[in-house]
């Protein structure tokens, strides 16, 4: 997975979005999958990525290590 973060730092949240398959533009957004995917596919995008954009974007950091 590509580094999004500037292509979705001007997203405003709580929204689906769908983005092409090379991650390099949004091509659809919507409240709810459907309609994030139906607007993907009038731009061209059949199998679009989905991402769900939440109301602010925190940084985080993941790791698998156990304690």
């Amino acid at each position: 997975m590509s580094d999004l973060s500037k292509l979705l730092e001007n997203v405003s949240g709580e929204s689906w979005l769908a983005l092409t398959q090379d991650e390099k533009k949004i091509v659809g957004r919507g409240e709810d999958i459907a309609e994030a995917i139906e607007e993907a596919k009038e731009n061209g995008e059949d199998d679009p990525l989905l991402v769900w954009s939440p109301k602010a974007w925190i940084p985080a950091v993941y790791s698998s290590v156990k304690h």
